[in-house]
Parts: C-alpha cells; structure tokens; sequence
C-alpha cells in the first residue's frame, strides 16, 4: 500500500497491531531486533513515518528505520537499485572463484565449466528475476566476474569474451537471466506457484487478433525506468515472441528444451555486446534471429 497520508500510516499500523495479536495466539513471536521499517520510494517521502509493535513487557518496540533491508538472502534497497545486492553477489563470486584459483594449480576447460556452473553461476543468478540488472554499468559487473574466469584458462588469454564463450559453449549471464525469466513466465501462466504470491501478468485480450501465441501479455505502460524493468514489464517482449509450441509446453522441461532450441542462435546468447543499447545506456531485451523449428 502507498503511504501518502497520516490515514494511510495509521491504517498500515492498525495491520501491524493486528499481526501482533494474531502471532501471540498462535504463540509465534516477533524477533524485534529484526523487525524495521523500509519506505521504498523513488521521491522523499512527503510524511514522516514512525511504526512500533509491542514487546514481552507491555511496552511499545520503535521499529528502526533503514534504508536497505537483507530479505531471503537480497538486499533490497529504498530506490530498488539493487546496487548493494550486486556489489554483495559479485564479491562473494569473485571470492568462490578465488579459491578455485588458489586450490587448482591449473584447469582444463571440463573442469572449469563443472566448478564455474556449480559453485560461482549459482551465486550470480540466486533470485535474479527479482534483481536483474538493466544499466549497463552494473550488468559489466556482473558480467565480468564471467570475463574474468574464462580468461585464466590456457589458451583463451589472446581470444575475445564472445570467442571464448562460444569455444566453451557458456552463454553470457544476460542470456542467462533472460532464459530464466522466460521460465519464471512459463510457471506464473501455468499456476505453478501459489496465485496470491508472484507479480500479476496481464494476458493479452484473446479476440485482438495478433500474430504469435495464445498466452501472449499485455505491454504495460511505465513513466518510471525503474518500474519499466521490473519483471512483469521487461518479459514481455520476449516472451510474446516465443512460438506457440513453446509456451504450450507440457512441463518445464520441456519448455526448456524447446526454448533452448528457438533461441540457439541469437546474437545474445555470446555476443554481449549485442544486448546492449547505446542510446539511454541500458540492456534491451530485443535481438535479431530467423525463427527456429521447435523440437520436443
């Protein structure tokens, strides 16, 4: 809810009290020290705001105010830049793949890819639909604990990123992040999740008549860049791409499979630089590619 007005805190706080009774019936108690109060906002809050809960002794708990709060394992910021998140991801890569370094006195190419995709990747693409960069400055910091993994093996210091990407068959992060959001999409549509919890997509009107799918979205309006690439609006235009076979898949494996077969050949999938737009310093989500036949 937006909190605009005195009425608007008085009614969030009248919830908080709510949740306060409700877990002392059930006999699940607040930790307090964890409890703050975040204010997400692009603008400075135009009221000041101030939240309390009860504590064991009858007296009112202030809620600390932060500006940025560690939820499920990200950091979420009071502007949603995800800057600090990044920053926390990208260390804690560089570090795992420091250790490789120091452990392995030397790789071949087999047993880069099963440390780098079991043990740095994962780190990089933990929650990713959620914090998924779109200025191009933070995803280069992404993208370059990738660059400089792949360099340290023998024979790839002279090749360039996208050469030795596609000699170890290693797509860029970007393609990673938006092949995972295409299967985040496929599970939203297809109720794998609880219908209360994940951002609502808006289905495209069925009678409109426009070439593609039957399970194609609506392009959502956004003044705010910030807001544009949240993940219900960035998907859309990939995902209003993918051919009917696709998106009608049966299970997720095997809208994998046949994702992975249309987008095989986009310039994205090792070219970085392909995914980039000079004009407002983002990444776009549009490519270039004949369609591909689908394969089960």
């Amino acid at each position: 809810m937006s909190i605009l007005t005195k009425e608007d805190q008085m009614k969030l706080q009248e919830d908080l009290d709510k949740t306060f009774v409700w877990s002392k019936k059930w006999l699940l108690s607040f930790n307090l020290a964890k409890c703050k109060s975040l204010t997400i906002s692009t603008r400075e809050p135009k009221i000041e705001t101030e939240y309390k809960l009860p504590s064991t002794n009858n007296t009112l708990h202030m809620l600390e105010k932060v500006d940025q709060e560690k939820d499920i394992g990200v950091i979420i910021d009071s502007h949603l830049t995800f800057e600090n998140h990044i920053s926390a991801v990208v260390n804690k890569a560089n570090s795992t793949m420091g250790v490789i370094r120091r452990t392995y006195k030397s790789l071949d190419e087999e047993c880069f890819l099963l440390l780098f995709k079991g043990l740095v990747r994962p780190v990089l693409e933990y929650a990713a639909p959620v914090w998924s960069p779109y200025r191009k400055k933070y995803v280069n910091k992404v993208e370059d604990v990738q660059r400089r993994a792949t360099k340290q093996l023998t024979g790839m210091k002279d090749l360039s990123y996208d050469e030795r990407l596609r000699k170890l068959n290693l797509p860029t992060l970007v393609y990673r992040r938006c092949r995972g959001d295409m299967i985040e999409a496929y599970k939203m549509l297809n109720n794998k999740y609880d219908s209360d919890l994940p951002p609502i997509l808006q289905r495209a009107p069925t009678n409109r008549g426009t070439r593609g799918h039957s399970l194609k979205l609506n392009h959502q309006y956004s003044r705010l860049d910030t807001r544009k690439h949240f993940f219900a609006l960035r998907i859309c235009t990939l995902w209003n791409d993918l051919p009917e076979e696709a998106v009608k898949a049966k299970n997720i494996q095997s809208f994998e499979r046949r994702l992975d077969n249309y987008w095989k050949n986009q310039n994205f999938k090792f070219d970085i630089e392909a995914a980039y737009v000079s004009r407002d310093n983002t990444v776009t989500s549009l490519y270039e590619g004949e369609e591909l036949p689908i394969v089960a």
